[in-house]
């Protein structure tokens, strides 16, 4: 008799949003306090395909964003892919692509148009991919391996300045890690990651970062997880140079039946368009209640702050020190199974070292649609 055939499915969904509202200086260009009226739309289709020992993931997301007057739109673009599987009971292995582009300056963007807040034309693009496998040695210890490689590149920009210090890179990175658990509520690892950087028109750079890993359950409901290392940092060139700094991640979360508490904070240091490794400091502090079965309220709060000294190009100084605070909130009540309607604010701000402070402020209205089977 043949073999019975492996359970497969095909799942289909997406989300689809509709939003508008009235924002002041959504590129947080300095000293500005324009506003207008914008509306903005999504879509976020999502392609699944699972077999019995894996899952393949094509997902995708576009949005646009329309200003009334000054601010012109910008629209941003991304398709990933992700492929797992479980070879045995012991090893499994996660294979990721994604391609994505935008034009959309956020706080976050450190190629953000300092001279003149309504240049959107320049194009951020990033192509990366990443390869993670995992081996269960033994019911206490696991052991992993990864490698990943992404490229950024910029679309030409109307500021000749800025153009002239943007540099496009590639960065290209190997990681290992070891995980114990010590009893039920408890695990400790190591793991180390090195990455090098290779830019344009700016001195190639490296890293290294071994770090101790730790997973704690505090209690039925709180869970921490975080790691702590040193970061060795060097940067090639006829004026060579190298650091040492410090890398950690902490996460503490609690989950109730209605609520979910979270506090985050991390310090990396990464690439750059502008060349130098820069380092950034991110508090995060998130709260999803449920108000009843059908309503919904996410509060969130984000710190961070950038530094990695001045580089000079052409004789343009950029200094990359940067305070950044952004604070949101979303009501959102589902009106159907499928149809959610809300309205929701942000604030955000951003100082940035020879310049005055930036501040933004947005309300919106929004409704957001589920297709297919969720």
């Amino acid at each position: 008799m043949a073999a019975p055939a492996a359970a497969q499915s095909v799942q289909f969904n997406a989300v689809a949003q509709s939003e508008i509202g009235y924002g002041t200086n959504p590129f947080l260009a300095p000293g500005l306090t324009e506003g207008s009226i914008f509306s903005s739309l999504s879509i976020a289709p999502n392609l699944i395909y699972q077999t019995a020992r894996s899952t393949t993931t094509l997902q995708g997301k576009y949005s646009r964003d329309s200003y009334l007057h000054d601010f012109g739109h910008t629209d941003s673009g991304n398709i990933g892919f992700v492929r797992a599987d479980r070879f045995t009971q012991f090893l499994s292995q996660t294979l990721t692509a994604n391609f994505q582009t935008t034009n959309r300056d956020t706080i976050t963007d450190p190629t953000v148009a300092i001279s003149d807040p309504l240049d959107i034309g320049r194009r951020t693009t990033t192509l990366s991919g990443a390869y993670q496998l995992q081996w269960q040695a033994t019911a206490r210890d696991q052991i992993s391996y990864g490698t990943q490689v992404s490229r950024q590149s910029y679309g030409a920009s109307q500021d000749p300045a800025l153009g002239s210090i943007l540099s496009s890179y590639t960065q290209y990175g190997v990681n290992g890690g070891y995980t114990h658990v010590l009893d039920a509520r408890t695990s400790l690892g190591a793991q180390v990651s090195v990455s090098s950087v290779r830019s344009k028109i700016y001195p190639d750079s490296r890293t290294v970062q071994p770090a101790l890993t730790a997973k704690r359950q505090l209690s039925a409901a709180w869970e921490v997880d975080g790691h702590v290392g040193v970061v060795f940092s060097h940067i090639d060139g006829p004026f060579a140079k190298s650091s040492t700094s410090l890398g950690l991640g902490l996460n503490l979360c609690g989950t109730y039946p209605r609520t979910r508490l979270c506090l985050k904070v991390s310090r990396d240091t990464a690439p750059s368009g502008f060349g130098p490794l820069r380092t950034t400091t991110s508090v995060n502090a998130s709260v999803n209640h449920d108000l009843s079965e059908r309503s919904h309220l996410v509060l969130d709060a984000q710190y961070l702050k950038d530094s990695s000294g001045s580089f000079s190009r052409t004789g343009v100084s950029v200094l990359r020190n940067t305070n950044a605070l952004v604070g949101t909130a979303t009501y959102d009540r589902d009106l159907t199974q499928r149809i959610s309607a809300g309205f929701g604010g942000q604030y955000r701000s951003r100082t940035l070292t020879g310049y005055s402070d930036a501040h933004s402020y947005e309300a919106t209205v929004h409704v957001k649609a589920k297709l297919g089977r969720m």
